[in-house]
């Protein structure tokens, strides 16, 4: 199935995180790789292999990709913006509440900018932890847990684009 929306979680997901929280990442940031922000306590991030060009290619496909994450928002945006993948994402929620809400609000805000209509089965959501990923598939997306059902991003590029 071709999906119009790919929503993606963050911390063990995207990128892995030395501090269990990319919240406890903070400025000011450096780069240690091209996809490795370390923080003022040398704390840091790291986007998993791929997960940069999977993002550059679905954009270039013309369908939409965003985040559910359990985060706070002005610190995970700003690691983003660091790590120059905030461009490929559309209406990140980071915030504390349920992914499927999340999505939702994410499906909304297509539809007032873009007038484009997003049904539950056309979204694919990817997450590490099972209980995020059964409540999205219950909701009635595909939901793939990262890991198990997807164990890399050049894998996934490779279903998807």
């Amino acid at each position: 199935m071709e999906f119009k929306l790919h929503v993606f979680d963050l911390d063990e997901t995207l990128w892995t995180v030395s501090g269990g929280l990319c919240n406890l990442v903070k400025p000011p940031y450096r780069l240690d790789t091209p996809d490795r922000v370390i923080g003022e306590s040398g704390l840091w991030v790291e986007l998993f292999p791929g997960v940069r060009d999977l993002l550059k290619s679905l954009k270039g496909k013309g369908v939409y990709s965003s985040l559910a994450s359990r985060n706070d928002k002005a610190s995970t945006m700003g690691l983003l913006e660091f790590l120059g993948i905030a461009e490929f994402l559309d209406f990140p929620q980071l915030c504390w509440k349920p992914k499927e809400d999340s999505i939702k609000r994410i499906i909304q805000l297509i539809q007032k900018r873009d007038r484009v209509s997003i049904k539950p089965e056309e979204v694919l959501f990817i997450d590490d932890w099972p209980e995020n990923v059964s409540a999205v598939r219950k909701w009635g997306a595909t939901g793939l847990l990262f890991g198990q059902d997807i164990l890399s991003f050049e894998d996934l590029k490779k279903m998807l684009v």
